[in-house]
């Protein structure tokens, strides 16, 4: 998994050119020719950008033809190689997922020259926005859509360790003690809880997995639900996917105090349609990963809300606390 990349200057530099670059429709054109299909005259394009961070950006490209036909394309560009990597693995994925209505967004092609990789744009509706009476089913479909990805026997990378991803899970609540000492200190002890344990895991068939799964990244099309974004893929033990997801879930049934009456189901709706679908991942390491999710955000909300976010992170902490309970009891 690859969990932070700080590119250097020069990446820096280079990707803000391709910014400028793939913004332009003649360039956009160009690179777009020759995944055209047969017959289609581009005659005109509209790029969009979607979504800039310091080592890869999202431009949207809507291009029409002479006969006012219309292709609309993703183009995900990164600072270095790491599009490759993710490419070598979506065609993994590609060729071993069944077919299925609700299934994984691929990329289609990757430009190696231009460091792009190109995705059919796809209109929707994120999951995380859906908060009716959809819900509920639509967590079903997206279980059954982790379930099918954690089954392809493909080994995408070197193993990502339980201990790996607590001494990452570490790091990121270490970033507390400069600004929120006291939250800093009521993280504390649950991290050595989730250190203790480790050693207590369940044995567990590893699997590729999505690294970081959510409902956010689940787009409601409205035929089909569709997984999004494959920048953090590795190969580890499925219930990492699980727990993580099932945490995000209850973080903003946690916080969010306009959600409705049954948004308190979701998580174990999620959970349980998963586990029937895959019953071989064990649900103590599903609650070890949900209380790792849960203490990562509460940096995460001080440092998007600095003023609201130390309460927030007490009731984060909270449930992070009772997920490890969970983890010694079963």
């Amino acid at each position: 998994m690859r969990f932070h990349f700080d590119p250097t200057p020069e990446q820096r530099a280079a990707l803000e050119v391709q910014l400028v670059r793939l913004q332009q429709p003649v360039a956009t054109l160009e690179l777009l020719d020759p995944i055209l299909p047969a017959g289609f005259a581009p005659a005109a394009a509209v790029c969009t950008l979607q979504s800039v961070h310091s080592d890869r950006f999202v431009v949207q490209a809507r291009v029409r033809s002479s006969g006012g036909d219309e292709r609309v394309y993703a183009l995900k560009t990164y600072s270095d190689d790491f599009g490759e990597r993710v490419w070598t693995h979506a065609q993994q994925l590609a060729e071993r997922l069944p077919p299925r209505p609700h299934r994984p967004c691929l990329p289609i092609q990757y430009i190696p020259q231009e460091r792009v990789l190109i995705f059919d744009w796809v209109e929707g509706r994120s999951l995380s926005k859906i908060v009716d009476g959809r819900k509920l089913e639509l967590l079903r479909h997206a279980a059954v859509v982790a379930a099918d990805v954690h089954r392809v026997p493909i080994v995408p990378e070197r193993p990502t360790t339980p201990q790996m991803l607590v001494d990452e899970t570490r790091a990121r609540c270490d970033n507390l003690r400069p600004v929120w000492p006291a939250t800093a200190d009521l993280v504390k002890p649950l991290l050595a809880q989730l250190q203790a344990a480790v050693p207590h895991l369940d044995s567990a068939d590893l699997a590729p997995i999505h690294g970081d799964m959510a409902a956010g990244q689940f787009l409601w099309t409205g035929d089909r639900l569709v997984l999004l974004d494959w920048d953090m893929f590795g190969y580890a033990d499925p219930a990492y996917d699980v727990g993580h997801f099932v945490a995000q879930l209850e973080r903003r049934c946690t916080l969010d105090r306009t959600l409705p009456p049954e948004a308190g189901r979701w998580p174990g709706c999620f959970q349980d349609a998963y586990l029937a679908a895959k019953p071989d991942v064990s649900p103590r390491n599903v609650s070890f990963y949900r209380a790792m999710t849960l203490l990562r955000k509460t940096y995460t909300v001080c440092r998007r809300q600095p003023a609201e976010g130390p309460l927030q992170a007490v009731r984060l902490a909270a449930c992070a606390g009772a997920a490890l309970s969970d983890v010694r009891r079963q």
